[in-house]
């Protein structure tokens, strides 16, 4: 018995490490790829000179120093923390709600930041504070600010169940939908830059985003992990945690905050972009168990994956032209969604 459990946690660490590694050669490749191709060593080299503050650049490499440094690396640090982002809060909402259609989306967080990304479009609003541009301020504040509602809902309801949190974040997510449509109808020359949005995109990552993403980012996912613990008890049911010693209503409290908080920044980063939050939790589950210290790690790795994968594909398959990354986590995750239900349906059959 000793044995196999050293045996399963040995799997788990090289699992851990080769799903790392594919994330560093994706990376690489990422930076590689695009319209000026740029060899891999090259690649390696300029990443080097960056790490270590050197700014020392011949001419003849100064095209593809700001084709490395100034755009696709700042897209890259975007496409991993969103996709890294998304499949923890995922993770993280799967085990509260006790369901596996749960993602980072149910408490209404998208619907919040569309609103916010559209009364900044309609207000003129493009100026932003500390580098970043009126959109990304406003879809941040319109998806904490959902967040916050479902807060003061929890304040008010304390005793609520799981599902009457899910029902309430659902009916959140159609009404501010609702609103941003009747926006849209009152002005009509401001659909297709709405729709883009909502389509999801890195493309427009600087690094100044990048900064104002990380640290929040970082709160966020420290603050799920540290909750882990009570993830591992709630997800069994809340009677089950309450006699377990866990403090259910705050708990729950703070697991919806901290998810929320890296919701919000990711998809002020990169608009809506879904399927992740809601496949890469599932996988990891398949992968490494119900643990939540250890699914989350995964989940973080799977998601950065998934999201790089796709994004590369959005800027290569009809390159020059780019296909919002949308279009494409859908595209991937439909099948795999389906493939991960025929597996579940096996098992219960």
């Amino acid at each position: 018995m000793v044995e196999e459990y050293f045996r399963i946690e040995r799997r788990k660490r090289i699992g851990a490490w080769l799903l790392g590694l594919g994330v560093a050669l994706l990376s690489l490749l990422y930076l590689s790829a695009g319209v000026i191709p740029i060899p891999l060593p090259e690649v390696v080299r300029l990443l080097g000179r960056w790490i270590t503050g050197s700014r020392e650049m011949g001419g003849e490499r100064v095209v593809e120093q700001v084709a490395i440094l100034q755009i696709r690396l700042p897209r890259l640090l975007a496409a991993l923390l969103v996709g890294g982002g998304l499949a923890i809060s995922g993770t993280a909402y799967q085990g509260l709600f006790q369901n596996r259609l749960a993602d980072p989306f149910t408490t209404g967080v998208s619907a919040g930041a569309v609103l916010g990304c559209t009364l900044a479009l309609v207000l003129g609003f493009s100026r932003g504070l500390w580098g970043l541009g009126g959109i990304t301020l406003f879809a941040f504040g319109g998806a904490l600010g959902t967040s916050l509602v479902v807060f003061l809902v929890l304040g008010v309801m304390k005793r609520a169940s799981t599902a009457t949190i899910l029902l309430i974040g659902i009916s959140l997510n159609f009404f501010l939908s609702a609103i941003v449509s009747l926006i849209l109808f009152l002005n009509r020359n401001r659909i297709e830059s709405i729709v883009l949005w909502t389509m999801g995109s890195v493309a427009t990552a600087t690094m100044e985003k990048i900064l104002f993403a990380l640290p929040l980012f970082v709160l966020g996912n420290l603050g799920l992990y540290f909750s882990s613990r009570f993830l591992d008890y709630l997800s069994l049911g809340k009677e089950f945690a309450r006699a377990h010693g866990i403090p259910v209503v705050k708990a729950r409290f703070l697991l919806i905050l901290f998810a929320s908080l890296v919701s919000s920044v990711c998809v002020s980063l990169s608009g809506v972009v879904g399927f992740v939050g809601l496949v890469t939790p599932n996988m990891a589950r398949i992968l490494v168990g119900t643990k939540h210290h250890v699914l989350f790690l995964y989940s973080l790795l799977l998601g950065m994956l998934f999201l790089l994968l796709a994004d590369f594909l959005a800027k290569t398959l009809l390159a020059p032209a780019e296909i919002p990354i949308g279009i494409l986590t859908s595209l991937i995750g439909v099948p795999v969604f389906a493939g991960l239900i025929w597996r579940y349906s096996r098992r219960i059959y």
